[in-house]
């Protein structure tokens, strides 16, 4: 079996870098999106790609894409991973530079790099070594565009009371229109912000199954 191996998915975090910050609506994140697709694609997997209209908290119509790949799509049992690919558009917690883009390089490409390195390893295997599972990369967007209470006091969540969550735009329009559809898994993982400094992915976590819908 091949090993995953973390200099690759260093090299993915560092290809989404290096897009920009890859906020809906500006170039780098339409680029980044295309490569997203390429890439899974390049490894054999079935890719649907799911766009979507959503309404920020500040008002702002956003084209979102969520991006889901399928290995062995025709397997009964399922495990989805989860990542979002979009970055937040202001540093709200920076004092100096709050209205600045994030890079975003753990939150989220650490998390898409993760789980592009788990697709290419699979990708590796010969059918007779296959598992008897499929595996579903749901790569979500327009998760970090929401209201932060702490940060954005001063800032009215025109969301509000709306039933619309600001966070997490991606995966609650993915979970009222499942792709593919009907969809059902045993569990899923989220796999977000693994990149930080002395970050980790432990086995007991890995263990842990945590029940698919809502955000």
């Amino acid at each position: 079996m091949p090993a995953f191996n973390a200099d690759s998915a260093y090299a993915y975090t560092a290809k989404q870098v290096a897009f920009g910050p890859r906020v809906p609506n500006k170039p780098a994140h339409t680029a980044c999106g295309k490569y997203l697709v390429a890439k899974l694609k390049s490894f054999g997997l079935a890719v649907h790609e799911q766009p979507f209209q959503a309404m920020t908290f500040d008002g702002v119509q956003i084209s979102g894409l969520n991006i889901i790949a399928q290995y062995q799509p025709t397997a009964a049992r399922r495990i989805a991973l989860f990542a979002h690919w979009d970055t937040r558009p202001f540093a709200d917690a920076d004092k100096q530079h709050k209205n600045a883009p994030m890079d975003g390089a753990s939150d989220g490409a650490s998390a898409v790099a993760t789980a592009l390195e788990i697709a290419r390893v699979l990708s590796q295997q010969p059918a007779n070594l296959a598992p008897n599972v499929g595996v579903d990369i749901i790569l979500v967007d327009a998760e970090d565009w929401g209201h932060d209470d702490t940060t954005q006091a001063d800032v009215k969540n025109q969301l509000a009371g709306s039933g619309t969550d600001s966070w997490c735009l991606g995966s609650q329009y993915w979970a009222k229109h499942l792709v593919p559809a009907g969809y059902k898994a045993e569990y899923g993982i989220l796999f977000d912000m693994v990149g930080a400094k002395g970050g980790g992915l432990p086995a007991k976590g890995l263990a842990e199954k945590c029940p698919l819908g809502g955000g």
